[in-house]
């Protein structure tokens, strides 16, 4: 970047509020060649764009010493605002523009404590979040039509609506290229800040340069949150979090469990007000995982995000995984790896956890015959509706047994994609069950998530405090390690014939033999 060339502000911090803006922007302006505004937030392009550009142009130093200096500043109000992002380009369309995306959940709870803070809410958390549509209701369309018009309920009442990404970025999107953004994770400046700050400073085109320490700007406290609410709110942002990993092209989870769908409309399911019959106690909530609702209820819930996802199941391509970029890319590693050399045209196969028949429409290009089980008679009925039933049979499982599957009627076993949301115990109690079926080449594919891979721990350490006490999403990852599957698999006396933590780097995927069964 010419800085001579561009008028001040060079870079602008965009948002998110709660998300560490703050304290990155202190951090960047200790660098020699960057000064800081006489504030951090401005907030000119929301607040006060009637002061106009010779104003906000006056915020900030032009004095260089000599210097090539830059300037900037960090309103985060802006990535929210809907109409910022025109305002900004018709005044300083070459802006750099630096975003930081915190976990939207606790971007939201973290939010709701600063306005108590500020003695600006007074409602709970359940009732603010349970009436946030109604206080924002017309509150955008009026700041778009009106211009100047202040709006106090979606500056400060919009807990929800600010997480919700992939929608803010898009409209900044229109008017500024992609490349003229740097967006990070609030979570990645927490953890290592010396890197993330030297990333912006390479952005900004300014050497690295080391901070004497990296201390935290307006951090917020606030007590243990229900951990049912926390459930709800990752339920509610798991979509939205879907889209975002498909707009940006890489993962955007923040570790919460994929498709989780129990409490699909979350603002109508908060109470509005705390009541001693809306509190589960300890004891009803450490309950047994129900994979089966879990599983319904993502299949009935799911919808198509992009034009690639038209089938159930879609959105899942490897790149949490660090398996692949895009759908094609990862059913092609899928097919290449570990259906092509094992599956034979003769094999009769059973596929446990057919989801949306994605692996199932695969291996049917391979083998004679195929069995669909599944725990899920909604994802058993997607499956049927894109396979039909010729080669084909669907067996409804109950999670413990095998029934309904004839004994020793199968060649292959085929389980991908699905033991990653089962639990060790779980998966072993299937391993003791599977041999019986299965005769000649009694080949068996098995995948599973791998806690001692680094994105497997990268997953754990992102998502194990959402699940204490029985708090278990069905479709929430599982706590599997290689060695503990290669334990269950010796123990068992199944014949290992590979073993691949290559292909997959956050699992594992096994190819074996099942003990013959005399």
């Amino acid at each position: 970047m010419d800085s001579e060339r561009i008028r001040p502000p060079q870079f602008i911090i965009l948002g998110v509020q709660k998300g560490g803006t703050n304290s990155l922007y202190h951090y960047l302006c200790q660098h020699p060649q960057i000064v800081a505004a006489t504030q951090k937030e401005i907030h000119f392009f929301t607040l006060n764009y009637d002061q106009g550009l010779d104003w906000y142009q006056s915020q900030f130093s032009t004095e260089a010493d000599g210097r090539q200096i830059l300037t900037g500043e960090g309103s985060p109000y802006y990535l929210f605002h809907p109409l910022v992002p025109q305002r900004l380009y018709e005044s300083f369309p070459q802006t750099r523009l630096i975003v930081l995306l915190r976990n939207p959940v606790d971007r939201a709870i973290s939010h709701y404590y600063w306005e108590v803070k500020l003695g600006y809410e007074s409602l709970s958390l359940e009732a603010a979040i349970a009436q946030e549509s109604e206080r924002l209701q017309g509150e955008a369309e009026k700041i778009c039509a009106e211009g100047n018009y202040f709006s106090f309920n979606h500056q400060h009442y919009s807990y929800l609506s600010r997480g919700i990404y992939a929608a803010q970025l898009q409209r900044w999107m229109k008017f500024f290229p992609k490349e003229q953004f740097l967006i990070l994770k609030s979570e990645d400046l927490y953890l290592d800040s010396e890197k993330v700050v030297n990333q912006v400073f390479n952005f900004l085109g300014v050497p690295n340069y080391q901070l004497s320490t990296y201390e935290k700007y307006n951090a917020n406290t606030y007590p243990n949150i229900n951990p049912i609410i926390r459930q709800q709110l990752e339920a509610y942002f798991q979509p939205f979090n879907q889209e975002l990993t498909q707009f940006l092209d890489q993962d955007w989870s923040w570790g919460m469990p994929e498709n989780s769908s129990n409490f699909p409309h979350l603002l109508s399911d908060f109470p509005e007000n705390k009541s001693s019959q809306s509190t589960l106690t300890t004891v009803e909530f450490m309950k047994k995982v129900d994979y089966e609702s879990a599983w319904d209820n993502y299949a009935k819930n799911w919808q198509s995000t992009s034009s690639e996802q038209v089938y159930v199941g879609d959105e899942w391509i490897g790149v949490a995984a660090g398996a692949a970029s895009s759908l094609a890319e990862y059913e092609s590693l899928i097919e290449q790896q570990f259906i092509a050399p094992y599956i034979q045209s003769h094999h009769q196969v059973l596929e446990i956890g057919v989801g949306g028949g994605r692996t199932a429409a695969l291996l049917l290009n391979y083998c004679d015959r195929l069995v669909c089980a599944d725990i899920s008679n909604e994802l058993l009925n997607a499956t049927h509706k894109r396979l039909g039933d010729e080669r084909v049979r669907y067996v409804k499982l109950d999670g413990l047994t095998l029934n309904g599957i004839v004994p020793q009627s199968l060649d292959v076993c085929f389980c991908y994609d699905t033991l990653v949301h089962i639990e060790p115990r779980d998966i072993f109690n299937y391993l003791t069950r599977i041999p019986a079926l299965l005769k000649g080449d009694r080949l068996c594919i098995f995948h599973h998530t791998n806690l001692l891979s680094e994105l497997g721990w990268k997953k754990f350490l992102q998502d194990w405090d959402k699940n204490l006490l029985g708090n278990r999403h069905g479709t929430a990852f599982s706590l599997m390690t290689d060695a503990i599957m290669e334990k269950f698999l010796t123990h068992l006396n199944y014949e290992i014939l590979r073993k691949d933590t290559k292909s997959v780097p956050r699992d594992c995927v096994w190819i074996c033999r099942a003990p013959e069964i005399i």
